[in-house]
């Protein structure tokens, strides 16, 4: 979620302004500046959500970074975030993890349900389906899209689904190069398609709650809830539109492959 991190980013990196960046404090003049306490300042440092001062002898000197978290944190806290999401919030932000996760809106985006689960293959099974259509070159393809992984004595298939039906079109006739060809274009065309989607959800409902701050939680389980219920609409446009565009797509290829061999049988003497 690029909207969160841009934020986080203006907050606590060098957006900061000037002359809180250029500004020095001790522990008392950055809690009446973030309009808090000594108390909590000293909890946030314990808890991790505020980087250690600069020690000076025996004083500590806290920077304009400092404030800007503070002042962060009372937002977040008045937003109805708790200390725990929180510190895993600012420690996504830092190691650059994913944060879809923490502000709950992974199972939204990944979709209902369970993940597929890899599989597990023997290669002397995979030889006993393809034989020797399963040269290196194949078999580098297949890795490079993630089709197949070597995990040791056996493969990890990583979406046992699209290997049945490889398997099943690879039986029916099609070589495995042109599979690995047309597998190669369809993730193209996908992934263009994800990604079109994607902005316009983003554009008309992430934004609108990421213009300048962080939502308040319970409107983040909103927008959850609500993406859960646009994902299987979106699929549905995506699979009536697949199912219109085959049968167009089949009639045109038959039609003209039908329509050169009536021209041939005309055309003999």
């Amino acid at each position: 979620m690029p909207q969160v991190s841009l934020f986080l980013q203006r907050l606590l990196g060098s957006a900061a302004p000037v002359a809180a960046v250029a500004s020095e404090y001790t522990v008392d003049e950055l809690a009446r500046a973030a309009q808090t306490s000594v108390r909590n300042v000293r909890a946030y440092q314990d808890r991790g959500l505020l980087p250690p001062p600069v020690r000076r002898g025996r004083v500590a000197i806290y920077g304009g970074e400092h404030l800007a978290r503070l002042q962060l944190i009372g937002q977040l806290l008045e937003r109805g975030y708790s200390i725990a999401s929180i510190r895993e919030l600012f420690e996504a932000w830092t190691q650059g993890r994913d944060l879809a996760h923490v502000l709950g809106l992974e199972r939204a985006i990944r979709g209902p349900g369970e993940p597929e689960q890899p599989g597990r293959l023997a290669f002397v099974e995979l030889q006993a389906i393809f034989g020797e259509d399963l040269d290196d070159a194949v078999i580098g393809r297949a890795q490079a899209l993630g089709l197949l992984q070597f995990a040791g004595d056996h493969l990890s298939v990583p979406s046992p689904r699209l290997l049945a039906a490889g398997i099943e079109l690879y039986r029916a006739g099609i070589p495995l190069p042109a599979l690995l060809d047309e597998l190669e274009s369809i993730r193209g065309h996908v992934e263009q398609v994800s990604a079109g989607i994607v902005r316009m959800i983003v554009g008309h409902l992430v934004n609108p709650l990421l213009q300048s701050s962080l939502p308040h939680a319970d409107q983040l389980e909103d927008l959850s809830a609500q993406l859960l219920q646009l994902r299987p609409l979106v699929e549905q446009v995506v699979e009536a539109e697949l199912a219109r565009g085959l049968p167009e797509a089949a009639n045109r290829e038959l039609s003209e492959r039908v329509h050169r061999l009536l021209q041939g049988f005309l055309q003999r003497p």
